[in-house]
């Protein structure tokens, strides 16, 4: 619909999921971010809560990329496919693009907007500062930006969940792609909260090495990806990517690629393909 938007975060193109999936994928920033916001303009759309009925080859034919591509995404805790129910989702869609979202984002900008205003209005009983001197703003502005850069005014950074030190010890000492942020990946604190999940966790960071399944070192971001510990302990990624075992299927990760929807499902979704099309060329031509 008209006037349909989503926030935008101007560092997305540096973010270290972004330049991660850069450098697993071989694309240009601004592929990466196209596609990103193509998934999540969709979503904006057609889901409520950023789950939508799609099996991966579909939503690369749809957003751009392709299986690979969109398995990398869910690799660095951006997207969850479920191939058995074929669903994909997004993670913390509630947060950053649910309604209520957006209307924080909104709300703090008009908040920003008054601070501001009210900061460059000269009070009563003031004297006004003299022309070409700075404003309040920008002398709050310049205060901050040298408190920022002085010895010893560093602000902390946000406090760490219990259990992250040593759970990157952990991390750090094993196979996988090496953290190097101070602070801990977005899910870390959600896993930590439920019960078992840690001591697994653990356990989990030891049989890493002996899973066959995975070209590339597993990065910690899929660690902490709901379900990921569980299936590494019941053996799923054993096997290499491409072998499958003589005794049948041993779960979703070992099923053939789902077809493409046919039908009133290819139809409709034929349809919400063009109108989100129509939609993107209205907002350019605005």
């Amino acid at each position: 619909m008209a006037g349909e938007w989503i926030p935008y975060d101007v560092c997305l193109p540096h973010k270290p999921e972004v330049l991660e999936l850069v450098d697993r994928t071989g694309l240009q920033p601004d592929q990466v971010v196209g596609r990103l916001l193509m998934l999540w303009g969709w979503a904006a759309l057609n889901s409520s809560d950023g789950t939508a009925r799609m099996s991966v080859r579909l939503l690369a034919k749809l957003c751009g990329g392709d299986d690979e591509f969109w398995r990398e995404v869910e690799s660095v805790g951006w997207l969850v496919i479920d191939a058995e129910n074929g669903t994909v989702a997004i993670p913390g869609w509630e947060r950053r693009f649910s309604q209520a979202a957006k209307s924080r984002a909104l709300s703090s900008v008009r908040h920003q907007v008054d601070k501001a205003r009210g900061a460059e209005r000269p009070q009563s009983g003031r004297v006004a500062p003299p022309a070409g001197a700075p404003s309040a703003l920008e002398r709050r502005d310049r205060g901050d930006r040298n408190s920022s850069s002085s010895p010893g005014s560093a602000a902390q950074g946000p406090e760490q969940p219990a259990g992250w030190e040593t759970l990157r010890k952990a991390w750090a000492a094993g196979t996988g792609r090496p953290w190097k942020l101070p602070s801990a990946p977005e899910k870390v604190a959600e896993r930590l909260a439920e019960e078992g999940w840690f001591e697994k966790a653990l356990a989990a960071i030891q049989e890493l090495p002996r899973c066959k399944y995975f070209r590339d070192p597993v990065t910690l971001p899929q660690l902490v990806a709901k379900g990921f510990v569980d299936k590494v302990l019941g053996g799923q990624f054993d096997n290499p990517r491409d072998q499958r075992p003589a005794g049948g299927y041993r779960g979703q990760d070992d099923k053939p690629p789902a077809e493409g929807w046919k039908g009133k499902d290819a139809d409709d979704l034929e349809y919400t393909r063009r109108k989100m099309i129509e939609h993107l060329r209205q907002e350019v031509t605005q």
